[in-house]
C-alpha cells in the first residue's frame, strides 16, 4: 500500500526558540528551500506572523501559510497576538528559522496561549519537487501536536479499510513525529487512537494523495465551552496553506435556545416527540448538548435527526423540524414565536471553541415582535455614554452573532433599524476564556418590553 523511507530529522523544540541545526550537514552550496507558518495554538485569538519584518497575515487557529520558495538561509520572526483592541500584543519577537536547500520547513506554534511553544516540521522535497519527477509517490510526515499530551497510535488504512486486525504504522509521544514517509499514490483513510488502544480520538475517510505532493497530518485537540473533555481534529499542512478536516469519528452536539413566549417551558425531543431529552428549558435558557449527543452511523454521511419542540405543561407538540448532522457538528436550534400563535425554528453552526486571552459573547434573536428587523448591537465598558459610540454587530432574525472583547463589565444597548432602543442590559463579570450566550426574546407573555437572558456555558 505504501513505502516507508526515513530521513534524519534535525530540530528544537523549546517554548520560545526555534533555530534548526544543521546535523553536521555540509550545506556549503547555493540553494533554495521552502518554509510555511502555522497556528496550532488552540485557545488563542489569531496570530500575525512577521517574517523579516514583513507581514505574512494574521492567522487563526488550524490556519496556515501556503509554501513559499526562499533562498537558503535564516530568517528572522516575530508574533503578534491579535487582541480585541487597538493595540496587540507582541509576545514572540527575536526568533529565527534556519531553511535548508531542497527542504521544506512548516514553522508551528502551539500549545499554550499565554506561552506558546514551536515545532517545525522539516520535509526532504528533493525529489518530489524535481521536475522529472514521476515515481507515483508523495512524501508525508504524521504529527501529534494535540495539547492533551496523551501518546497516540497512526493508522494509515487504503480508503475502505478499518482498523479489524490492522497494524499500527506509528506510535507518537506528544510532540512527536513520523519522520518522512513516502505514501503511494492513492485514496485513504488516516486514523489516530489513544496509545495501545482501538478507542478513535481523530479520523478522516477518503484523502487523496496525489503524486509529487508533500504533506503532513497533525494532531491537534482543543476545548470548547460547556465540555471538560478535549475535542480532536487533524489538520493537513499543504502547498496552498493548511486545511482543517472533519473529525469523522466525532459526534454531532446540538444545543436548543428557547425564545417562545406564552409557556412555562418547553421539553426536547428526538426521533419521536415523546424521546424525550430535556425537558421545562425557561424562556432564554439553552439545553446541554451533553443530553443531545448524536451519533453519526456513517461518518461520510449525513444523519438526518428530526428534533421536536414540545410544550412542557400540556406536552403538546409545538413544532418540529429535520436536521442533517454529520459527524463533529455544532449546532444550535434557536427557537422564537408565540406558543399560542406561530412559532420559528432556525439551525446554525456555533463557535464555541474557549479563547484564553478574552471573552466571546454569542448574542441570539429571538424577538419574534421584531421578526423583521436586523438587531443592531453595541457593546461599551459599563457606565460609558452609548451616544459616543456606532454599533459594531449586526443580527438578523432567528441567527446568533459573535463578538469577542476583553475581560470586565459591559453595558450592552439594542436598537431596531431605525435606532430605537429595544432593549439595555449590563453583563458583570465577563472573564478571560467566559463563552457566553445572550438570547434575546419576547417578553414571558408575549410582547413588550423585550427581554434578555445570559447563559454562561
Amino acid at each position: 500500500m505504501f513505502k516507508f523511507k526515513k530521513y534524519v530529522l534535525c530540530f528544537t523544540v523549546s517554548a520560545l526558540s526555534i533555530f534548526l541545526y544543521g546535523c553536521g550537514i555540509e550545506d556549503d552550496e547555493e540553494g533554495y528551500g521552502y518554509y510555511q507558518y502555522v497556528n496550532l495554538v488552540p485557545q488563542s485569538p489569531n496570530i500575525e506572523f512577521v517574517v523579516e519584518s514583513s507581514s505574512l497575515g494574521d492567522l487563526a487557529f488550524t490556519e496556515a501559510t501556503a509554501y513559499k520558495y526562499v533562498s537558503k538561509g535564516t530568517f528572522d520572526i516575530e508574533f503578534n497576538q491579535i487582541l480585541p483592541n487597538i493595540e496587540n500584543e507582541s509576545f514572540i519577537d527575536d526568533e529565527s528559522l534556519r531553511v535548508y536547500a531542497n527542504k521544506l520547513h512548516s514553522y508551528i506554534l502551539y500549545g499554550e496561549a499565554s506561552s506558546p511553544s514551536n515545532y517545525t516540521i522539516e520535509i526532504d522535497v528533493s525529489d518530489v519537487y524535481s521536475d522529472d519527477f514521476d515515481d507515483e509517490y508523495a512524501m508525508v510526515q504524521f504529527v501529534n501536536l494535540a495539547n492533551s499530551g496523551e501518546s497516540v497510535d497512526v493508522y494509515l488504512l487504503d480508503a475502505d479499510d478499518n482498523l479489524i486486525n490492522q497494524s499500527v504504522d506509528y506510535s507518537l509521544g506528544q510532540a512527536d513525529t513520523s519522520g518522512d514517509v513516502e505514501v503511494s499514490e492513492g485514496d485513504y483513510k488516516i486514523v489516530f487512537t489513544e496509545s495501545g488502544s482501538d478507542s478513535i480520538l481523530a479520523q478522516k475517510n477518503n484523502i487523496s494523495i496525489d503524486e509529487g505532493e508533500a504533506l503532513s497530518y497533525i494532531l491537534v485537540s482543543y476545548y470548547v465551552a460547556g465540555y471538560d473533555e478535549a475535542r480532536y481534529k487533524i489538520v493537513e499542512l499543504n502547498d496552498t496553506g493548511s486545511r482543517s478536516l472533519t473529525n469523522q469519528a466525532a459526534d454531532a452536539h446540538l444545543r436548543v435556545a428557547n425564545g417562545i413566549s406564552n409557556t412555562s417551558g418547553i421539553s426536547i425531543a428526538t426521533g419521536e416527540s415523546s424521546n424525550i431529552l430535556e425537558s421545562y428549558l425557561e424562556l432564554g435558557s439553552i439545553s446541554s448538548d451533553v443530553a443531545i449527543s448524536i451519533s453519526i452511523s456513517d461518518s461520510d454521511s449525513a444523519e438526518s435527526t428530526t428534533v421536536f419542540i414540545v410544550d412542557s405543561e400540556d406536552e403538546t407538540q409545538l413544532d418540529s423540524t429535520s436536521l442533517s448532522l454529520y459527524a463533529d457538528d455544532q449546532i444550535l436550534l434557536l427557537t422564537a414565536g408565540d406558543a399560542n400563535a406561530a412559532v420559528s425554528l432556525n439551525e446554525s453552526n456555533e463557535d464555541l471553541r474557549v479563547i484564553d486571552t478574552h471573552g466571546k459573547i454569542l448574542l441570539s434573536h429571538a424577538i419574534y415582535a421584531e421578526r423583521d428587523e436586523t438587531l443592531e448591537v453595541l457593546i461599551i465598558e459599563e457606565g460609558s455614554n452609548p451616544d459616543s459610540y456606532d454599533t459594531e454587530l449586526s443580527v438578523s432574525y432567528l441567527d446568533t452573532g459573535s463578538y469577542e472583547i476583553e475581560a470586565g463589565n459591559y453595558d450592552i444597548y439594542i436598537y431596531d433599524s431605525n435606532d430605537e432602543l429595544l432593549l439595555e442590559f449590563t453583563l458583570y463579570d465577563l472573564a478571560e476564556g467566559d463563552v457566553v450566550n445572550l438570547v434575546t426574546t419576547d417578553f414571558e407573555t408575549s410582547g413588550s418590553p423585550y427581554q434578555i437572558a445570559e447563559y454562561f456555558n
